[in-house]
């Protein structure tokens, strides 16, 4: 019997011949002459989804010798097909059994490399013709559905983008962005301004929660999960000057196969922040997320319908649909249950994978880190100064150190997690949740004082 052809593989294929049509039309010398065997240094942020990673990134991405990604890395290993569910029985969790083809980490490391840059003053201006390449690089990750003309959308962003970028000029990303949405929604892309991390710093801070009244900007398959990232112009040194730079690399879902991470770039020393967070906020955090207009990871409506209690609503079929966050194994189980069941096993199934890591020795050279630390700003600066010394980084380069990144996003308020106290008491005092609190530094016979 014939078998069917995989529509997601196909998708897959597209995008990855459109992404290096861009590249060899538009920025063929992008990648400055260096490749993956160059990189020395990655610091990888370690967490469980809504445990503050993605303002970490943020804060550690404005030191001039970190070399960062416009969003999360794991939306590389998605477009080569890992991670990617086609089952009740498939999740994030990737075994290290000899399967994956030898060429796909080579590959993901590429395109890593690609989407890296270290940040610069805007007085020194930028490459324009690699920033239009990043950009059109970037839609093709968030309309991956979209059959787009590549060379029209990059008009369009040259457009937009006008007279900034050159020297001296000011530079306002953000801006740039929405001009270009305009635009490309003439091409035509479902472009909304709605879907985008705009402030470009946390998206859990940033991104509102109006409800999940707006469905997804894709109907069967995602690459980047909204809120979507806006493109930021950065650039890669020469190979020669590689070494002295840190990759930084962060992705939830990354802590179910942090093998591959390792194998990316097979000449690099890796240091790990392993950043914790209580689960009662945590577990309230990705509830949230559900309940919110983004964080769309999966279409498994096809296979594993979704009748979450709390998020699964008639009247808006997508929650009947998408998955939400990392697809943790063992997930198909509780897509009939409450949703606080389901955040509670995203919570402690992360966890308990980063824990093994460390116990097996994957995850060795390691800092731990309390999302707690970061809600006040002093402890936020300690903090940052501890982690800067453990990745061998040079506090004095890093750039508004102790006011924009600290100030530049609204502080989480202790305690949100509170709304739902009621909900999160018995999943808190749950055998599972408590053993690894416990094991995580958190008393859960104190649980009602967590920040």
């Amino acid at each position: 019997m014939k078998k069917s052809p995989d529509p997601a593989a196909a998708l897959l294929e597209r995008v990855r011949r459109t992404r290096a049509f861009v590249r060899d039309r538009f920025s063929p010398d992008r990648l400055n002459g260096c490749r993956p065997a160059d990189v020395r240094r990655v610091l990888v942020i370690d967490s469980a989804s809504r445990c503050g990673s993605s303002f970490l990134h943020y804060l550690l991405s404005r030191h001039l010798d970190v070399l960062s990604l416009n969003g999360e890395g794991s939306v590389f290993e998605r477009l080569h097909g890992v991670g990617v569910a086609r089952s009740a029985d498939d999740s994030d969790f990737l075994p290290d059994d000899g399967t994956l083809p030898s060429a796909v980490p080579a590959a993901i490391a590429e395109d890593v490399l690609l989407d890296a840059g270290a940040p610069g003053p805007a007085a020194d201006g930028f490459r324009r013709d690699h920033y239009l390449a990043d950009c059109v690089q970037r839609l093709t990750l968030q309309y991956a559905e979209s059959d787009f003309d590549a060379e029209r959308a990059r008009a369009v962003c040259d457009r937009a983008l006008g007279a900034a970028g050159a020297p001296g000029a000011p530079f306002e990303a953000a801006e740039y962005w929405r001009r270009a949405l305009r635009g490309l929604r003439e091409l035509p892309l479902p472009a909304d301004p709605a879907r985008y991390d705009l402030r470009g710093s946390d998206p859990t801070a940033d991104f509102p929660e109006a409800g999940n009244v707006l469905p997804p900007s894709f109907s069967e398959f995602a690459l980047e999960d909204p809120p979507f990232v806006v493109p930021r112009p950065r650039a890669l040194p020469r190979p020669r000057e590689l070494g002295s730079k840190t990759l930084l690399l962060k992705s939830s879902s990354d802590c179910y196969r942090m093998w591959l991470v390792r194998r990316l770039f097979p000449n690099a020393e890796f240091r790990f922040v392993v950043l914790t967070r209580n689960p009662a906020a945590a577990i309230s955090g990705l509830a949230d997320g559900w309940l919110s207009d983004g964080f769309y990871s999966q279409n498994v409506g096809r296979f594993a319908p979704l009748d979450i209690s709390g998020y699964s609503r008639a009247d808006r079929p997508w929650t009947r649909t998408w998955w939400n966050f990392d697809l943790p194994p063992g997930w198909a189980g509780l897509r009939g249950g409450a949703l606080e069941d389901v955040c509670a096993h995203q919570w402690a199934s992360a966890n308990e994978h980063i824990l093994r890591d460390s116990a097996r020795g994957v995850v060795d050279d390691a800092l731990r880190v309390r999302y707690e630390s970061f809600l006040e700003a002093a402890s936020l600066s300690r903090e940052l100064g501890r982690i800067f010394e453990f990745a061998g980084l040079d506090p004095a380069r890093a750039l508004d150190r102790g006011a924009a990144p600290v100030m530049s996003v609204t502080p989480p308020a202790p305690q949100k997690w509170r709304k739902r106290r009621d909900a999160l008491a018995p999943r808190v005092a749950g055998a599972r949740v408590a053993e690894l609190a416990r094991e995580l530094g958190y008393d859960p016979s104190r649980w009602e004082e967590w920040a």
